[in-house]
């Protein structure tokens, strides 16, 4: 009888943050396993997991996957980086790897040839950072990019992602970086570039809801952040170039009251 939907005896989870503690809360509730280990080196982050139903048993240690047929890598990209070696020893054999790292690349290199290895990244998330941001609906009419390193362990992957309410996308790791440096990396750094620009005196004062959309993701904490600007520094800073570019060439077409320029410009921009 064929499975409709992925089940799994253990399941962890290393980095229990918003992703983290989303996937732990989302997998229990929708009774895709009845077991989570939630793994972090913070204790006070374990406890609130496991207080928050995010988890059902808490480590500190890499070593604890290996009691796992489910192991899903939800810390930042170049923590899961280095942690490759170790997650590679502990692996139990048989089981099945993902993570939701926000850049593909350098974690595809990290894992290349381990069997059952799928990337991954859901689009979305919301600025609020850590634990106390996870939400069991994250997941809910995203969608979840999947890098198949190993092509036999993609089907249940992508059972595992619409188990969790997403939609799964399968691409390449360069095309997706190349993709989220201008969709979602490019926008963070513009948000911070104009929040820095206002901040103080009179624009701060004046400053209403649309300088808060455009500012809002701003607010992800700075440690998240940092990492993923640097784990896609080449597509981020060819896209920042890009937009750079666009915005001289409309400082110049205002600067000369060219209105058909001004124009053109709207016209590319608009939705």
């Amino acid at each position: 009888m064929k499975r409709s939907s992925p089940r799994f005896k253990a399941v962890a989870i290393v980095g229990m943050g918003q992703i983290g503690g989303s996937l732990g809360m989302a997998l229990l509730r929708r009774r895709l396993t009845r077991c989570v280990i939630g793994i972090d080196r913070d204790p006070a982050v374990l406890r609130r997991s496991k207080a928050r139903r995010a988890c059902t048993s808490t480590s500190r240690d890499l070593g604890a996957i290996a009691g796992a047929d489910l192991v899903i890598l939800a810390a930042p990209v170049r923590s899961i980086v280095s942690m490759a070696p170790a997650i590679r020893r502990a692996l139990k054999p048989g089981a099945l790897l993902t993570d939701v790292g926000s850049s593909k690349s350098s974690v595809m290199r990290a894992f290349r040839g381990v069997p059952g290895f799928v990337g991954g990244h859901p689009m979305c998330g919301t600025e609020r950072g850590g634990i106390q941001a996870a939400d069991p609906r994250l997941f809910d009419g995203a969608t979840w990019v999947l890098v198949p390193a190993d092509p036999a362990a993609l089907p249940e992957i992508a059972r595992l992602v619409r188990a969790l309410g997403a939609s799964p996308l399968t691409l390449d790791a360069d095309d997706h970086d190349r993709a989220v440096a201008l969709v979602s990396h490019l926008p963070y750094a513009f948000a911070l570039a104009l929040s820095a620009s206002a901040r103080k005196g009179l624009p701060a004062r004046l400053a209403a809801g649309s300088f808060r959309s455009a500012t809002r993701v701003a607010a992800q904490p700075a440690a998240m952040s940092l990492d993923i600007l640097l784990s896609n520094r080449f597509h981020v800073a060819r896209a920042a170039e890009t937009m750079a570019s666009s915005l001289r060439a409309l400082g110049k077409a205002l600067r000369k009251g060219d209105a058909a320029a001004v124009k053109r410009f709207q016209k590319a921009g608009q939705r």
